[in-house]
């Protein structure tokens, strides 16, 4: 089959009309466009209130009678590219703590690395729109002045893949953040739902991604910035980042009670900070009271990561300390956590 092969509206709406499912042949009167380039197929249905379920059902009929297609099945502001929405084998995994300050941004760049590490395609977003440093703690250089970046958020047509986002690359990774697109100094000033939703879509669903594991660092909290980033993309799951002591854990279990709102499941937690490792002898410190509340509401504990200045050191200098480890004890932890996130995503459904 030649994979570029030019397709039509008509030959779409005509095979979904002999379909076997009776949902695909109601669907096939409301098709609204067709976009093709190369091998990429995009089918956009005009009624914006069909379901993910349906989108994941036309789109298992189309790729069966064009396989050889990267299709994409729209409705309204909903994408579906196949298994858990961004393409079969492909997930989302978005970092989260229930407030700042407890270093998820670390936790997310030195997981994302040991996952790259261990042979996955990995990519890594910087969900944390108005507060974007994830360029900073990987090396990359911003612009000294505003980019010109145009995000062209209101097009009414489909983009097709030629005018994708170009991700940076950075340890084996796919890096994109818009903290890239405007100096330093420049405080973002990213507001409104319709934006905010629009510019998630724009850096998911319009970037040009090799990943087969996109790992999305998010801003903290349950503010608006994150309710819209789990109602608009279609994650597969979700990791806490959180300190030992009962506070923070009371935070992140409104984050963890959101999530489960949203049907987004919980791989477990990083309890991060958890220790002091003595300079000394072998002995550890606490340096917070510990708290069960995570893992009495059900929360595992993937991996507990000490208090160490190399970590902070080695962020301010954009070199995780997972590539300069020589005592490797954090390194191994890091392994451990990924290793089970891993094996997570590899036992979830295919679609």
């Amino acid at each position: 089959m030649n994979h570029s092969e030019e397709i039509d509206i008509g030959q779409v709406r005509a095979f979904l009309q002999r379909a076997f499912s009776p949902d695909a042949a109601a669907l096939s009167e409301s098709l609204h466009r067709l976009d093709q380039e190369g091998s990429w197929l995009a089918v956009t249905l005009g009624s914006s209130t069909v379901p993910r379920s349906g989108l994941a059902a036309i789109h298992a009929i189309l790729r069966e009678r064009w396989p050889g297609h990267d299709i994409e099945v729209r409705s309204g502001n909903t994408i579906h590219r196949g298994g858990t929405g961004i393409g079969d084998g492909r997930h989302i995994v978005v970092i989260l703590g229930g407030k700042g300050g407890v270093g998820k941004s670390t936790i997310a760049v030195n997981l994302a690395i040991t996952l790259a590490a261990m042979g996955r395609r990995v990519g890594l977003l910087d969900g944390d729109l108005n507060a974007p440093d994830l360029h900073h703690l990987l090396g990359i250089s911003a612009p000294r002045e505003a980019n010109t970046t145009h995000w062209d958020l209101w097009r009414t047509s489909v983009l097709p893949p030629s005018g994708w986002l170009r991700p940076v690359t950075r340890y084996g990774m796919d890096v994109v953040s818009i903290g890239l697109t405007f100096a330093d100094t420049v405080a973002p000033t990213i507001s409104g739902r319709e934006t905010i939703a629009a510019l998630l879509r724009r850096l998911v669903f319009e970037t040009s991604w090799s990943a087969d594991i996109l790992v999305i660092d998010a801003p903290p909290g349950t503010g608006e910035e994150v309710q819209i980033m789990l109602r608009q993309l279609p994650i597969s799951a979700a990791i806490m980042v959180t300190t030992p002591q009962d506070l923070a854990q009371m935070d992140a279990g409104r984050t963890v009670s959101l999530l489960r709102e949203s049907g987004i499941p919980v791989i477990g937690m990083v309890q991060n900070m958890a220790y002091l490792p003595c300079p000394h002898c072998d002995e550890t410190i606490d340096l917070f009271s510990g708290s069960q509340r995570l893992e009495q509401a059900g929360v595992a504990v993937l991996g507990r990561i000490p208090f160490d200045t190399r970590l902070s050191e080695g962020a301010d200098r954009g070199t995780p300390l997972v590539l300069g480890d020589e005592r490797r004890s954090i390194s191994r932890e890091f392994v451990r956590i990924a290793a089970q996130t891993r094996t997570w995503l590899d036992a979830m459904p295919a679609g």
